[in-house]
């Protein structure tokens, strides 16, 4: 993987404003900015071959469809 910033590319998503919000502090209080944690997030999706977690759904979730 190349790391030149030519190679580089702009990538836009909208995100809640409260979510945003939350989600600056956490990752502020980690030493990281919103930019950051989403390029460590698309790189251990690389790695991993797939999301670098397990995705599940609690059982409630399932009566909320009804």
């Amino acid at each position: 993987m190349s790391n030149s910033n030519n190679d580089k590319t702009m990538f836009a998503m909208r995100i809640d404003k409260a979510e945003k919000e939350q989600l600056k502090l956490l990752y502020k209080d980690m030493g990281l900015d919103l930019s950051t944690a989403v390029n460590l997030f698309f790189k251990q999706s690389l790695l991993e071959n797939g999301l670098p977690f397990r995705p599940t759904r609690t059982a409630d979730s399932n009566a909320e469809r009804k």
